[in-house]
Order: structure tokens, then sequence, then C-alpha cells
């Protein structure tokens, strides 16, 4: 690929990502029992959408929520409330009277697990803003959560970035990986350095974005990442801390695939679950535009290095024409429930609020048994 097309091609990326997409996440293992159902050939493959979606659109004109939902990271806990931590972008009026556009920030939302899930913003204001002016992250998008069961907080990683510019709109683009101060997850400490940096020439060297986390039975971390440089997929740390990340000897561990529905991979989300590891990753057939469709694919793997893609991908695609979703599907973050089927949460666009720019997209769910 040539490199003109390269950073043509990111740098709509990364305006989409920053204005529509923005990230997902993984469950680590859970803490309470769980039934474990026999696998089916449709477990993680077949989706029902959950009965009144989206759940959370959010949208609402001159406000700190005024672009809408995306990039959902989803947390069950042992009660049945389901937490949803997503990034948005406001808008205001500055002393001029002119429009202008705050964040990318993180909100969050909690609901009841129930056959049909309602949302309330929790508080209905942020709870990550732009950090120190001049800090590696003085923006921070794209996250994924999970529990630590030592402390009951959380934990959290994310793309951070310096400011916006350049080939791909980012700046020193990094992951960093940040603990909640209260038992909520409404106040966090940003930490002072990046748990890894991309080096320039590298295979993800031009872009990454939305870090997912996820703890095997072999009590190792794994850290899975999308990115784009030489070439573009999926990328993987490991840590046996939780605190100190090592890149894997195979990059990527899952690869674009040239000419197909993924020939470029935005978000994914991981998890281990009936004795195996699942992905699910945003999948497009490049290059990125208005009309660009994007679905959700499914991978799996034994040791979380190796995977392999399934037959029947994509296995989630766009709703039908006129629906809130018709255009993407995209940032998948899914949860393992206790009788061992998967809830799936995920950024919808529809093609009516891409033409009109008016939402950068709305979250809905679905689930698989």
């Amino acid at each position: 690929m040539k490199t003109s097309n390269l950073r043509e091609q990111c740098a709509v990326i990364s305006l989409v990502i920053l204005l529509i997409l923005a990230q997902s996440v993984c469950a680590a293992k859970p803490s309470h029992p769980v039934i474990v159902l026999a696998i089916t050939d449709t477990l993680g493959v077949v989706w029902q959408e959950v009965k009144g979606n989206p759940k959370l659109a959010g949208v609402q004109a001159l406000s700190w929520r005024a672009a809408g939902c995306t990039d959902p990271a989803l947390v069950r806990a042992e009660d049945g409330t389901l937490t949803v931590w997503f990034t948005t972008m406001g808008i205001r009026k500055d002393a001029d009277g002119k429009f202008a556009a705050d964040g990318p920030w993180i909100g969050r939302a909690v609901g009841k697990d129930t056959a049909s899930p309602s949302f309330k913003f929790s508080p209905d204001k942020p709870v990550i803003t732009d950090g120190q002016e001049g800090s590696w992250d003085r923006y921070a998008e794209t996250l994924s959560v999970i529990q630590d069961g030592k402390t009951d907080r959380y934990i959290a990683w994310y793309a951070g970035y310096r400011e916006r510019g350049g080939p791909t709109g980012f700046v020193d683009l990094a992951i960093g990986q940040m603990y909640s101060l209260d038992k909520a997850g409404t106040k966090w400490a940003r930490p002072p350095a990046p748990i890894y940096r991309p080096k320039p020439g590298a295979w993800d060297g031009v872009f990454i974005s939305g870090p997912t986390v996820v703890q095997g039975p072999d009590n190792i971390w794994r850290l899975y990442y999308s990115g784009m440089g030489t070439t573009g997929g999926i990328g993987l740390l490991t840590s046996k801390d939780g605190v100190i990340w090592t890149p894997s000897g195979k990059v990527p561990v899952l690869e674009v695939a040239p000419g197909k529905w993924d020939s470029q991979i935005l978000e994914q989300a991981v998890l281990y679950a009936h004795g195996k590891y699942w992905l699910w990753y945003s999948g497009l057939d490049s290059p990125l535009s208005e009309k660009t469709v994007i679905c959700i694919g499914l991978a799996t793997s034994d040791d979380g290095v190796h995977w392999k893609k399934h037959p029947n991908n994509p296995v989630l695609r766009p709703g039908h024409e006129g629906s809130w979703n018709d255009a993407r599907v995209v940032s998948p973050s899914v949860v393992l429930e206790p009788d061992g089927s998967f809830l799936l949460a995920a950024h919808g666009q529809s093609k009516r609020d891409i033409k009109e720019n008016r939402s950068a997209g709305v979250i809905g769910f679905w689930r698989s048994r």
C-alpha cells in the first residue's frame, strides 16, 4: 500500500473513530458461579437483538453528550447490575457565540440485566474529561473496563494521545491503564506514563485503538488492541501481574484479510469462556467512506495467540433498511451471563445519521446462546 494512500485512509478512519466510533471491553473471569451450558453451533455466532434497542442514545444538543454514545465498555455485577462506560463528545458555544466541540469524554450509565434492560446516565456528566495540557494522555477514549477482584474497584485500559493532528488525527497515540478511585467507577486516576507505545515503522506504528483485557486460566493477562502500520490487525500484550506488559512475539495475532469484508480491523472484545478464547472484532472493506458497511466478526482460540476466524463471518451485521443501525455495528463489548450465554453491547449508526451528520451513534444490545 502506498504511504500516501495509507495516510489518507488513516486520517479518515481516525476522524470517524474520534467523532463516530470512539472502544470495547472484555470481562475478566466472573467471580459469581456460572452454570455452563452445552456449547451449541449458535453460541457467539447467532445474535438476537434485545427488544427496545437502542438502549443508550444520549444525544442532547449543547451538552456534554451531544455526539451520542459510542464504544461501550460493559461490566455485569453479581446482583445483575449492568454498567456501561462509553465515549462521547460535547458541543458548546464559545465566548464569540460560535459552536465548539469538547472531548472526547467518557460517560457512564447503569441498568438492570433484564430481558429488555434500560439504562440511565449516572451521573449525567462525564466521569473522565480532558487531562492536563501537554500530558501524554490529555485525551482518552475507547475504554475497556474490568472489576478488580482485590479491591472491588475498576481497572480501565484506553487509547490516549497528547493532541489532535498529524497524519492520523492523533499525536503520540499510546495505551494507558488507569484505576478508579471509587467502587462505582465514577472517579479515575490517570497514570503518569502509558503501558505501551508503538514504534515508528512497526506493524502498528501508524495507529492503535481499543485495548481489551482478559485473564485466562493460566493467570496470564492478555491485552488485545487494534493496530495499523506496515499491516493491520489485532495485537497482543501479555502480563504476569497486570502491571508490566510485554508485546507478543507474534504480530499481529489476527491479521486483516485484503480484499475481504475485514480488510481493515478496528476494535474487538475478548472473553475466556467454555474452555476457549472468543474474540469479536469490527471489520470493514477499505477504504472507509460514508457508505462503508461495518460488521462484527468472530474468531476463537485455544491459547489466545493463534486464532481461527469463524466460517460464517461476519456474525453480526447492520440492521434492516431504515433501522437505527442500518449502516454500521462497531466496537463490541461482551460479558458472560450466569447461564453461560453471552450479552453483547455495540455502537450502531444509521445511514441517515451519517448523511445528516446529526449523531455519532448509539448503543444497542444483543444476546446469544
